[in-house]
């Protein structure tokens, strides 16, 4: 199953990118790791519906997977991981935004 990333390529689908995101949201606010089965119960949910949504012809990209983490966070009792997974995503955001000005303001400069 292809994912299309930002920048238009298509990769495979890797439901460890999926738990090692989750995880590290459990470590943000756990401070440690505790437990690695929600993390693989929520990545096997998310693949299963990537699979389905595949078949119903729908593209996915990084985005929408992104979105189906924090859908099934959400969902999950720790709504704490959820809102660190969340505002992970939103700080990697601002630096993608960010890098693309500044990389348009040394387009200029050069010019």
């Amino acid at each position: 199953m292809l994912i299309v990333k930002r920048d238009g390529t298509q990769v495979q689908f890797d439901r460890d990118k999926i738990i090692n995101a989750i995880n590290k949201a459990f470590i943000e606010v756990d401070g440690k790791l505790y437990e690695t089965d929600t993390a693989y119960d929520i990545a096997v949910e998310i693949e299963q519906t990537a699979r389905q949504l595949v078949k119903e012809d729908r593209i996915l990209s990084v985005e929408s997977i992104q979105d189906l983490v924090e859908d099934y966070l959400m969902r999950s009792e720790r709504k704490d991981v959820a809102r660190a997974y969340i505002r992970y995503r939103y700080k990697k955001e601002i630096l993608r935004q960010t890098s693309k000005t500044y990389d348009g303001i040394l387009e200029l400069v050069e010019m």
